[in-house]
């Protein structure tokens, strides 16, 4: 089962699911020139101004959010293009403008790996890394992103916070079968940014 990245399932306040694309009065922007892909799921943060992937690391710091899709005009043809991923090198006539799922309050599944060490019930309230390094799809347009089981801890500066289960039947699998957990991104920018909350 292949990683799907972040994928929203409802507000923890009850709120309507929205992806913004607006900040500062200035919209979500990634440089005219995209630094590197970007995919539908991705976590993001800011880097002089832009939105940047930053999931080169296990612990991406201060995040403000899930990359959700963008708009631009081709840097050739003029046309302007909707699309869910943008792949690394892409030219446009002016920067990108990006929908993200930037609100804290937003509640997200992903794949957790159950690699060497499986997430169970009792790490609810637990804080856990990503595993560094995604490659997105081409083909879906979605993020590879997934949560390393292995890392769940207390530690305040990991990126997501496990809040139970997301599968179908709300059970946990054993190491070495792969599953879908319910998180928030621990360090939000909107919240308590690169520090986070201690896990229980």
């Amino acid at each position: 089962m292949a990683g799907y990245g972040l994928e929203p399932i409802r507000q923890a306040n009850g709120g309507t699911i929205r992806a913004n694309n607006f900040s500062d009065g200035n919209g979500y922007r990634v440089a005219a020139t995209a630094p590197s892909a970007f995919f539908e799921g991705d976590l993001v943060t800011y880097s002089a101004g832009n939105i940047v992937t930053d999931m080169a690391g296990a612990s991406p710091g201060a995040v403000i959010g899930v990359f959700w899709g963008a708009e631009y005009a081709d840097n050739s043809s003029g046309d302007v293009k909707f699309v869910r991923s943008i792949a690394a090198g892409t030219v446009a006539k002016a920067k990108f403008k990006c929908f993200v799922y930037d609100d804290p309050n937003t509640l997200f599944k992903i794949q957790a790996d159950q690699a060497a060490t499986a997430i169970a019930a009792a790490d609810v309230g637990k804080n856990v890394q990503i595993v560094a390094g995604p490659t997105g799809s081409t083909v879906t347009f979605k993020s590879g992103l997934v949560a390393d089981s292995s890392t769940k801890n207390t530690t305040n500066t990991f990126p997501l916070q496990i809040l139970g289960s997301a599968q179908d039947d709300l059970g946990f699998t054993a190491a070495g079968t792969a599953m879908d957990i319910m998180v928030r991104i621990n360090t939000h920018q909107h919240r308590n940014g690169a520090t986070g909350v201690t896990g229980i």
